[in-house]
């Protein structure tokens, strides 16, 4: 197994790993909760997973399979449309995901996830004052319990999301983030989204969300950072990723470059 740590911005650290032929990310975002970077590739040089690196192998795998057979992981599939992350939608988005409500852009469907930060009580306060007829969902709007969620959905008629994770009381939507987590079994609608990780990462989210379509998914995260030679690599038709050129996840020639490390 090899290694290649990469900066998406001074804060935003990863690495790609290569497994035999695969290749997948490993970007973890610690303030959630995740394992260090360095104690996750030490770890993993151990044989030891997380949720995080677990899902990395699995999808080295899956790449590998299809770089064996020469295709790409995006033959016969189609990656849906995407929201745009931020308050500043090029006219192509029909939907923005907010992380915060000091600005909301006009004529666009709003999906505004709080993080878990508010109380209930705050979340009732904010609720009055949103445009409903826009709210496609609520993200987090505090830390998840069943029944807190089931009055708040009641009192305010907006649909809630729950992110990272799989429960049914009061909730409408499940984010669903493939970099940490199998694809749940479930009749509520899921909307996938990528870990705001490599653009490999990135790619990796997308041909889960190319299995499991949904009206709008959370894919478009490299415009948050600064381009790098894999992000520039990255074509789009309107609110639609489409799928890198070259076998399994696609990016041939820049990953056989890289300087690879030797992890395990």
């Amino acid at each position: 197994m090899w290694f290649w740590e990469y900066s998406l911005s001074p804060t935003r650290r990863g690495a790609l790993i290569r497994v035999g032929n695969g290749f997948a990310d490993v970007h973890p975002w610690p303030a959630l909760g995740d394992v260090p970077l360095e104690r996750q590739l030490t770890m993993l040089a151990r044989g030891e997973t997380t949720a995080l690196t677990r899902r990395s192998l699995e999808l080295a795998r899956i790449d590998s399979d299809a770089r064996a057979r020469s295709v790409s992981l995006f033959a016969g599939l189609t990656i849906p449309l995407s929201h745009w992350p931020g308050a500043d939608p090029p006219p192509q988005f029909d939907t923005v995901k907010l992380k915060s409500i000091d600005r909301i852009p006009d004529r666009v469907r709003l999906r505004i996830d709080f993080n878990g930060r508010l109380r209930p009580e705050e979340f009732l306060m904010i609720a009055e004052g949103l445009p409903r007829e826009r709210v496609d969902f609520v993200e987090d709007p505090c830390p998840y319990d069943g029944a807190t969620w089931s009055a708040l959905r009641e009192q305010t008629g907006l649909p809630l999301a729950l992110d990272r994770f799989t429960a049914e009381e009061g909730v409408d939507v499940l984010i669903v983030k493939p970099a940490i987590q199998d694809i749940p079994e479930t009749m509520k609608p899921i909307v996938i989204t990528s870990y705001m990780d490599h653009p490999l990462g990135q790619f990796g989210a997308a041909y889960f969300a190319a299995l499991h379509p949904a009206p709008r998914c959370g894919l478009f995260t490299h415009v948050l950072y600064e381009k790098n030679e894999f992000s520039e690599r990255i074509v789009s038709d309107g609110a639609r990723l489409l799928a890198p050129e070259g076998t399994g996840i696609g990016f041939d020639d820049l990953l056989e470059h890289l300087p690879w490390k030797r992890l395990a």
